[in-house]
Order: C-alpha cells, then structure tokens, then sequence
C-alpha cells in the first residue's frame, strides 16, 4: 500500500471513530437529559472504549503521516495541509476533504461534551439540593478514579413556617 493511501485509510477510520464518539456523546446527553441515570456507566464506559481506539489509532495515523511526509522530502510532523498541498491527485485533494470533515467532527465532539458536562453539573446540584431537603448532611461521590468520597452538603434550608 502507497504511504499516501495509508494515511488516508487511517483518516478514514478516525472519521468513523469519531462518528461513533460523536453518536455515544449524543446518547449520553439523551440519559442525561431524561434523568435515566442509571445507564450512564454503560454509555460512560462506550464513550471511553472509543476514545481509547481514537488514542491507538493516531500512533498508526502518525506513523502514516511521517512516511507520507518522508516520501515527499519534507521535515516530519509536517501537517496534513501541507502534505495534502505537495502531493500529486487524488491524493491532495481526498486528504484536504478529510481534513474538513475531521475538523466539523471535532467541532461536533466539543460542542457535544460541554453540553453533557453542564447537564451532569446541573444534575448534582440539584441532587444535593434534593437531600438537603430531605435533611441528609453528606453524600458519597464518586471521584474520577473510581474511589468514593464523602461531600458535605453546603447549603441547607430553613422551613420558618414550622
């Protein structure tokens, strides 16, 4: 296989990863909308099975890029602009349009997160709001490697009407 036509394979299948990671973001953010909390730790744990194939895949893609770059003579860690601009058609132009599609998927990535971070945000807060009601002091969390911790509640309500 041609260094050129590998590297756009590898952008191909980055294209459909992150196709698939934009699709799990969008289902996340369908749970955390609807309040269905209890499959978040499936959705959690596809989300991170794609990203993980992401982060393997780009050790191949940047293998594949430095050949390409090899090949026509320039300095490696030269980007996918440049080497679509020196090399012969189809080629320049499939990896240009890659390139455009891979930025729109990004922009669709960020976008997507930052909104299911801010839905997750609004849950807690008005999980905590829900238990001080009920008059509970603390609830266990989970940090982000898995281990619990105890968060005190820091607001409490006061019924003056009793």
């Amino acid at each position: 296989m041609d260094a050129a036509e590998e590297l756009s394979h590898q952008l191909w299948v980055l294209r459909e990863l992150l196709e698939q990671l934009v699709f799990k973001l969008e289902v996340q953010s369908m749970l955390l909308s609807a309040g269905r909390v209890r499959w978040l730790p499936f959705i959690a744990a596809e989300v991170d099975a794609v990203i993980d194939a992401i982060c393997q895949l780009e050790n191949d893609r940047s293998a594949a890029s430095e050949r390409v770059a090899r090949q026509l003579g320039v300095p490696g860690g030269t980007g996918l602009t440049e080497l679509a601009a020196r090399l012969p058609e189809p080629w320049g132009s499939l990896l240009r349009q890659h390139r455009i599609h891979l930025l729109s998927l990004q922009g669709e990535v960020e976008e997507t997160a930052q909104a299911n971070h801010e839905l997750a945000r609004r849950g807690v807060i008005r999980t905590r709001e829900i238990l001080a009601v009920l008059g509970e002091e603390s609830i266990d969390l989970y940090t982000p490697s898995g281990n619990t911790s105890s968060a005190t509640l820091a607001s409490r309500r006061l019924d003056r009407t009793v």
